[in-house]
């Protein structure tokens, strides 16, 4: 496959974030194209451009939902993040009366929410799917008495007709980047398969007989009907005739053979039957075409179950790319005797074959145990099929974990699929929320935990797999045995080995820990004051239960390293949490009797952040404690 130019079209609603897009384009050395058009004529354009090859589109929300609606097109999305409203909302924070907000379909984020809350701005959102509704929406805005309005391009040029003050939201250059970014892996990662696909296409083309048709031992002969190639099970089967056999006329090695037939007539025989020194083989006689004429024939002899079973193979290889687990038992943090010691259980039980169930909250983590599980098991270069019990289509299930055969029902796909027990074959497969397995499909999944073979839907036919199964569950299963809605067959089976994942509020202060890697991960540039308030609002969080467990504390730390992006103080966004009816904040605790002295603990940590230029993490390091620790004492000091 040659290299071509490559075919990104960034379509922008508006001059400005067009011409912001270029010169990042260009200070990145990106080949991607620029267009400025929004909704129907963002639709036009690419449509014009898809009829020219086959491209991948960049653009905002509203143009990329129009455009993946109605032309299928593959779009990027430039997301549109609460910090992009920033500028629009700093001119409004002294208006008073009803603003109008102005989005696509309900894109407005609960961050923007908050901030308009917190700078007791009286907004109203107004919802649009296309240009004709916003129109609608911009004249009912009005009618309900908004002196301004904010939002995209489309917005504005109905607020203009109605005379209504109007703010532009533009997507910062950090969202573009990462737009730009995301495409270019994209599309590379695009490129690279297709010529993948084609080098296996190449492949699967110059054995296709062989694949297609091998049984057992091969026999190929020229065009002068002479043997140009055999295997080892062909030389095996052509004695008692004395090699070396290449070269010599089929005839002279094995008679009766028809290969020389199928020079003159050009067509194939398949499936006949013919007697080899006192053995009755099964052989096909398949010629080899090269520009149209026939140059040689290929002779296989072959089990035809054993054809089924390598081409089944085939297929569950060509699966397994992608399905790789990503988390090891470094990635957990924590230093709780709790997580440890789910830890500890883990990486034993790694090692054995048996089958594990993880028990736990939501959201305290359990597929990255999974993961983690798998990645430390002799079977990590297998793959790791992860599936959600609780989001597979009922009516879809059997075929979704089990495959079906060809034609077995209206709408199935030629050749038939692999179930994800069969292509996590060699590998793991993780079930979550394996609790809410309905019943009728329990009973299947028991005979492949007691037999370890499935049969796909609409096929006779038995097929061994070689899997390990992890569950996870955040119901108590034996209580629901006990009701009858989950088998004690079932349970007992999946419960050889079980692991209890903690939740954050049993963990002690382990939510620094992670609060402090969340932060690392989604403010990389922030400043050293928004760093110290950040875990002086940390620190009042020691006594709250977590009910919603890690990914509870995600959305926690995304909204404070937001609230402190945009100058909001330490007290008022304790406030503001404090307010909150799902939220419980109080000072931190007192430190414990054996801590230093006050005063100590703060100068030694001082005179570490001077040596070390102020970088926190080195300072913590060479004190030999977390970061999070030298956060908590130098607040601790402080108060």
């Amino acid at each position: 496959m040659s290299k071509r130019s490559s075919k990104i079209c960034l379509i922008s609603p508006t001059e400005n974030l067009a011409s912001r897009a270029k010169t990042l384009i260009a200070r990145r050395k990106m080949d991607v194209r620029v267009e400025v058009a929004a909704l129907e004529g963002a639709v036009s354009l690419a449509q014009s451009l898809l009829e020219q090859d086959d491209y991948l589109f960049i653009s905002r929300r509203a143009t990329r939902e129009m455009l993946i609606k109605r032309l299928g097109a593959q779009v990027v999305n430039i997301p549109l993040e609460a910090s992009d409203y920033i500028p629009a909302i700093q001119r409004l924070q002294n208006e008073r009366g009803l603003i109008a907000s102005f989005s696509y379909e309900e894109e407005i984020s609960n961050d923007l929410g908050t901030i308009c809350y917190l700078l007791n701005l009286n907004v109203q959102n107004y919802y649009f799917t296309d240009s004709s509704n916003c129109q609608a929406a911009v004249q009912q805005a009005v009618a309900d008495g908004a002196v301004c309005g904010f939002g995209g391009v489309v917005a504005q040029h109905f607020a203009g007709l109605c005379n209504l003050p109007f703010f532009m939201v533009e997507s910062s250059d950090v969202s573009i980047l990462r737009a730009l970014d995301s495409a270019q892996q994209l599309y590379e990662s695009q490129q690279e398969n297709a010529r993948a696909q084609e080098q296996l296409q190449i492949r699967l083309e110059r054995y296709q007989n062989i694949l297609d048709y091998t049984h057992d031992a091969v026999i190929a002969i020229d065009k002068e009907g002479r043997i140009t190639a055999t295997n080892q099970i062909a030389d095996q089967m052509l004695r008692p005739a004395k090699p070396p056999f290449t070269g010599r006329p089929i005839e002279e090695v094995l008679a009766n053979t028809r290969l020389t037939n199928v020079l003159q007539t050009g067509e194939a025989e398949i499936g006949q039957i013919m007697n080899i020194h006192g053995t009755l083989v099964s052989t096909n006689r398949v010629p080899i075409r090269v520009g149209g004429q026939v140059k040689g024939v290929v002779a296989t002899f072959q089990d035809i179950k054993t054809l089924q079973t390598t081409e089944r193979n085939i297929r569950i290889k060509l699966h397994e790319k992608g399905l790789v687990a990503k988390y090891h038992f470094s990635d957990i943090l924590g230093t709780s005797p709790a997580i440890l010691e789910a830890k500890k259980l883990s990486t034993l039980f790694a090692d054995s074959q048996l089958t594990v169930m993880l028990y736990g909250e939501t959201g305290t983590g359990k597929e990255m145990f999974a993961q983690s599980i798998h990645n430390a098991s002799p079977r990590q270069g297998g793959p790791f099929v992860a599936v959600n019990c609780t989001a597979l289509n009922r009516d879809l299930m059997e075929s979704e974990l089990f495959g079906y055969a060809d034609s077995s029902f209206t709408g199935a796909r030629k050749g038939g699929k692999a179930g994800l027990f069969e292509t996590a074959h060699g590998g793991t497969i993780f079930l979550d929320e394996i609790g809410e397995l309905p019943l009728e499909f329990q009973a299947p999944l028991l005979r492949v935990l007691q037999e370890k073979e499935i049969r796909r839907v609409g096929d006779d036919t038995v097929i061994p797999v070689d899997i390990r199964i992890i569950g996870a569950t955040n119901r108590d299963l034996l209580q629901m045995v006990e009701a009858g809605k989950f088998r004690q067959d079932l349970y007992y089976r999946l419960n050889v080995l079980s692991i209890k994942v903690p939740p954050l509020r049993d963990r002690g202060e382990d939510y620094l820990e992670i609060a402090c890697s969340i932060y690392d991960r989604i403010s990389p540039q922030r400043t050293a004051q928004e760093e110290a308030d950040f875990f002086r609002v940390m620190a009042h969080a020691s006594a709250y239960p977590w009910p919603g467990n890690v990914r509870e504390l995600t959305n926690l730390v995304e909204r404070i390293s937001l609230l402190l992006r945009c100058g909001t103080s330490v007290e008022d966004i304790l406030s503001s949490l404090r307010a909150r009816p799902d939220r419980t904040v109080s000072p931190p605790p007192a430190p414990a009797a054996s801590a230093l002295p006050r005063g100590r603990d703060r100068a030694a940590i001082l005179a570490a952040l001077q040596r070390c230029n102020g970088n926190a993490t080195r300072a913590a390091k060479e004190l030999g404690i977390s970061r999070s620790t030298l956060y908590r004492r130098l607040q601790r000091d402080a108060d």
